[in-house]
């Protein structure tokens, strides 16, 4: 985390161009396409010899995970007006969101406490992974690396991923896959504006050379005054009554840049927000004083895939990635002051080969090398006067390097049946090695049913704020994870999918009730449910409904903070009579959820609205979404915990917004 309680953040807003990015597609296993095409359900030689002409995703490498894929494409993207990463995972099957005005974290299978800023479902961008080395924190809202107009899917795969990915790929990997320059072919220039005088500007080139060569090129902005916000817990005359006035603004700047010929792809994103908090976030902060946070995050990711001959193809990758945070806030203490500076630097190297040599086997392996080189944490306090104060006062730096080798192999040993083995070695500098082994079998009845069953292991590392905070203590976190899924076509245009799950974590961080005394002794365990029906039919009608039941217990044995035991999602779109214009509605139920306080938040129902082109005209479209359509009040799990009683262990979230877009292609 990194400010309030354990979170501990700062901001850095200084404007370097963006290192842009070299990658290689490596893809998670999607589900269903929107052509109607099962990806995850194709025989392996399929996929390689699919993704070779494509030159696009090599690695859906052996059924990555077999498990019940859920993808939300730019059809979606645009029918339900999502305009961050955020909102398209909380459409997501068993995946909710949560927000403390700073920044939105994901939670889903018994995970998601407030203030766990650390990623346990791994968030990648072509196959590059986008969490930050200090944190491992996934930026999915403002801060996020991608503009949503340039994702061409987002794929989610849950359960462990660390047979291919290693570290933090603990509880599920999503997947953002971008678009190619032929998908535009021109250059496109867009606008936007919402609620709380919030607009967005983009330009994006895109174009499809003769010779083959793929090109995407994109810049956009984004401002917001933000609003006047309400806090209750803070409702005294000294604290304006509770008001925390003109401190929620915000505003951003995105590069993207993609290039591809010939089996090579390099591929760069940039990305640097500014945003003021208005929440007091930590107990010596000062309500309705500015609260300025400042994130730059940027990688650089190329790639080469080829047919070596002899059924054998590789992938080689290399990737570059940089963070940096600065904060600043006003606090009521001898010193009036906190700043935070926060950097980290890594690159690393993939090889990884598929092999078809022997019948009925489809075999991957490879190895990766990491060099965190660069980990820097400062936390530093000033009097009135400019001078610091050196006892508060923290600087650590880290480094780490990690190598790893990985195998797996799915065996056909049946036209009905398949075997899937896998396991991953990773040894950390500083750490012992780890292993991540998994076995899955597979069985199609018939070529409308598939029934998939797996036990797999998976850890995470301590990172760099875990080795700051911890010190001797941290230690790695460890998962064992079974699952079993069905899936039925019920035609060509309709599925249905269950799955029945089970999580043990175990050496978790457990407070021991002194201060500063912690101990990687904790066990936790999440067990659940989830159902879900697709269906598109000809005449453009698209549906999509879900539920999930979970039942979830912390490291000390207790129902877990922040864990809804139910949610819901139903998303239909229907193009409206002239096929002119899409009308897309969402509902989501977010069930009960208990605070740190052991207090529960009643469950909530909330609707959106969004009509969208259905066609271009004259090289225009236009899209306009109405957010929690009907102005529901309802709040989310805080992690801000230093003042019970008063309510502070809970936020209350926006009202009914809108927001129009209007795109033109020159």
């Amino acid at each position: 985390m990194k400010s309030g309680g354990r979170a501990r953040r700062s901001p850095l807003f200084g404007m370097r161009p963006a290192c842009l990015a070299l990658c290689l597609a490596l893809s998670c296993n999607p589900s269903w396409a929107g052509s109607g095409d099962d990806l995850g359900a194709l025989p392996f030689e399929q996929l390689v010899r699919r993704e070779v002409t494509s030159g696009s995703q090599l690695a859906r490498q052996i059924s990555d995970s077999p498990s019940a894929v859920a993808i939300v494409t730019a059809d979606d993207i645009r029918a339900y007006g999502y305009r961050t990463i955020a909102e398209v995972i909380g459409s997501m099957r068993g995946l909710y969101t949560t927000s403390d005005r700073r920044y939105t974290y994901m939670g889903g299978r018994g995970f998601g406490a407030p203030g766990d800023y650390t990623g346990r479902i791994m968030v990648l961008i072509d196959g590059y992974v986008t969490q930050d080395s200090l944190f491992n924190q996934a930026y999915i809202e403002e801060s996020g690396l991608i503009d949503l107009a340039l994702v061409e899917r987002v794929e989610y795969v849950p359960g462990t991923g660390s047979v291919t990915y290693g570290n933090n790929a603990m509880l599920g990997i999503i997947n953002i896959v971008t678009r190619k320059g032929s998908d535009f072919n021109t250059l496109q220039l867009s606008g936007e504006a919402g609620s709380h005088d919030t607009y967005r500007q983009r330009a994006t080139f895109g174009k499809r050379f003769d010779n083959g060569a793929d090109l995407l090129l994109s810049a956009s902005s984004l401002q917001s005054q933000g609003q006047n916000l309400h806090f209750p817990a803070y409702d005294t005359p000294a604290n304006n009554h509770g008001w925390a006035n003109g401190i929620d603004d915000e505003r951003n700047r995105r590069l993207f840049g993609k290039f591809s010929y010939d089996g090579f792809t390099v591929e760069a994103a940039h990305v640097e927000r500014r945003k003021t908090v208005p929440t007091k976030p930590m107990r010596l902060a000062v309500f309705n004083t500015p609260f300025v946070i400042d994130d730059e995050n940027s990688y650089l990711n190329a790639s080469y895939e080829t047919d070596l001959g002899l059924h054998l193809y590789a992938a080689s990758r290399f990737y570059f990635g940089r963070y940096a945070y600065d904060s600043q806030r006003t606090i009521n203490d001898p010193a009036s002051n906190a700043q935070r500076k926060h950097r980290a630097e890594w690159w690393g190297v993939d090889q990884k080969f598929i092999g078809k040599w022997f019948a009925n086997h489809s075999i991957m392996f490879g190895m990766e090398y990491r060099n965190d080189y660069s980990q820097y944490l400062s936390r530093s306090y000033f009097y009135p006067d400019g001078r610091i104060d050196a006892a508060s006062s923290v600087k650590d730096s880290y480094s780490r390097n990690t190598a790893s080798l990985y195998l797996a192999d799915e065996y056909r040993f049946h036209e009905r049946w398949r075997l899937n083995v896998g396991a991953r070695y990773d040894k950390a500098s500083d750490l012992e090695g780890n292993w991540s082994p998994r076995l899955a079998l597979i069985y199609q009845p018939s070529f409308r049913t598939t029934l998939k069953a797996s036990y797999s292991e998976a850890f995470r590392m301590p990172n760099a704020d875990d080795r700051s905070f911890y010190h001797a203590g941290a230690a790695p976190e460890y998962v064992a994870a079974k699952e079993f899924v069905v899936q039925h076509d019920l035609d060509r245009q309709m599925r249905l999918t269950g799955t029945l799950y089970e999580y043990r974590r175990s050496k978790q961080q457990v407070y021991l009730g002194t201060p500063g005394h912690y101990a990687p002794i904790g066990n936790s365990l999440a067990r659940g449910l989830e159902l879900e029906f697709e269906a598109r039919w000809d005449n453009g009608l698209r549906a999509r409904s879900s539920g999930a039941w979970q039942n979830s217990s912390d490291a000390t044995g207790l129902d877990a903070v922040n864990s809804p035991n139910v949610l819901g999602k139903l998303q239909v779109s229907a193009p409206l009579p002239g096929n002119a214009v899409r009308a897309g509605l969402e509902a989501q139920y977010l069930g009960s959820r208990l605070t740190d306080e052991r207090r529960r938040l009643g469950g909530v129902a909330l609707a959106n609205l969004t009509f969208s082109s259905e066609r271009k005209w004259h090289g225009m479209s236009a899209s306009f979404s109405i957010r929690n359509l009907f102005d529901r009040d309802y709040e989310v799990v805080s992690p801000f915990t230093w003042a019970p009683g008063t309510g502070i262990d809970a936020l209350r979230m926006d009202g009914r917004s809108y927001w129009f877009q209007i795109n033109y292609d020159l």
